[in-house]
């Protein structure tokens, strides 16, 4: 039987996920400080210090990096219903709200303004997948991306259909790259010392965004490995979510570092247009487990439908 009691920190991930379910509707602060069995008050000063942000603006800022990228993956909806789905009251709104954000309309992002944004802006920080390289071998991170021979990466995805996941993780926020990483390592080395995972076990990453529109502060990335390969009792302390089924282009790896935006923009944009597109309504995940080499194994799988 299991015993787990949810802890203040694993209630919080629930009432995140709930906001990121409910990105287009409208969700009161109250309701949301009651769904976590807290007054508004405490919820609003323990959200801001587990996030950095108050709910609302956590809230609003999701709302217009949703946006964001179906303005670039869904060329053909009009900007007026993405404003509408992603939870704003009127398009002046909307507009006012993605400009402060951006620094561009949401026409000239659709228009190509986002990759000089993620480039120019987020830089680095946009490249960087999920990794968990080793704290004394972080050169792959810390390494500018340099675009793949042009099909080479094409050449590799498959499109599968992914059974669903029960994931037990640990959220972090505001750390990427190498921070992240050495994170990510901590947390596996952590979690096989106590037995609680057996080693060999894969684990995931999940990113529910574009990791290239979102700058380091505002980084929101859950790490953990399946519930059925830990413990019956597991930790209070992390979350459980359950990575949803469904069709994802996926890229294999071993003993090398892939990046998501390899996979947009040598297969989904050149390559996939004419049938898939991105689905935002799914993560980003990635697999990972240790070969019998001891190297890193595993994929990236990006969340597709059908156009």
């Amino acid at each position: 039987m299991n015993s787990r009691i949810p802890t203040r920190v694993s209630r919080l991930y629930e009432v995140m996920d709930l906001m990121l379910d409910s990105v287009g509707d409208p969700l009161a602060l109250s309701g949301l400080a009651a769904s976590a069995s807290y007054s508004s008050y405490h919820f609003d000063r323990i959200f801001r210090e587990l996030t950095g942000f108050s709910a609302v603006e956590y809230q609003r800022k999701r709302r217009l990096r949703r946006a964001a990228h179906q303005l670039r993956h869904e060329p053909d909806v009009p900007i007026g219903r993405i404003a509408q789905d992603c939870g704003f009251p009127s398009n002046a709104a909307f507009a006012k709200a993605f400009k402060q954000q951006f620094a561009m309309s949401a026409k000239a992002w659709r228009e190509g303004g986002w990759r000089a944004y993620m480039d120019q802006q987020v830089g680095r920080e946009s490249d960087v997948s999920f990794f968990v390289a080793e704290p004394s071998n972080v050169e792959a991170i810390l390494a500018p991306y340099c675009a793949p021979e042009p099909g080479s990466i094409a050449a590799r995805i498959a499109v599968r259909q992914l059974p669903a996941v029960t994931l037990r993780y640990q959220r972090f926020f505001g750390q990427s790259g190498a921070a992240l990483s050495i994170a990510c390592n901590g947390f596996i080395c952590e979690r096989e010392k106590s037995g609680e995972v057996p080693p060999g076990a894969p684990w995931y990453g999940v990113f529910d965004e574009d990791p290239g529109f979102t700058g380091e502060r505002e980084y929101c990335y859950d790490f953990g490995f399946d519930a059925g390969h830990g413990l019956d009792a597991g930790d209070a302390n992390l979350g459980l979510r359950v990575l949803p089924a469904g069709t994802y282009a996926c890229l294999d790896f071993h003993g090398e570092w892939p990046r998501f935006r390899s996979m947009y923009e040598d297969w989904l944009e050149r390559q996939a247009q004419a049938v898939w597109r991105f689905d935002s309504a799914r993560p980003h995940i990635q697999r990972v487990e240790r070969g019998p080499d001891g190297q890193w194994r595993g994929w990236l799988a990006l969340p597709i439908k059908k156009r």
